[in-house]
């Protein structure tokens, strides 16, 4: 996926796949791109977040401090305008971005 300046990915994380596709609906009629949800397996995504030196919006932590414990996410393009109202919509559904 190719980013032109002032785009973003977010990817959000979900502890069921309902919370995902609510999540992902809300943001589709809030007008984002279709966001794509998939299931990860918890260990390989327990290893990636624990390798990973990003930083989820709002917390101030590492990720690898953070307990993922999350088999749903979602991912999507937004620009840097739009951030803050895709993870309000994101945290109202229960996910972590």
């Amino acid at each position: 996926m190719t980013l032109s300046p002032g785009e973003r990915i977010l990817y959000a994380f979900f502890d069921t796949l309902v919370a995902a596709k609510n999540a992902a609906s809300a943001l589709e009629k809030a007008g984002f791109d279709l966001p794509v949800v998939d299931r990860t397996d918890r260990h390989d995504a327990g290893q990636f977040l624990a390798n990973s030196s990003l930083h989820p919006e709002g917390t101030g932590e590492a990720l690898a401090r953070i307990d993922f414990n999350h088999a749903f996410f979602l991912t999507f393009k937004t620009t840097d305008d739009y951030v803050n109202k895709a993870i309000k919509i994101i945290q109202k559904h229960e996910g972590i971005v």
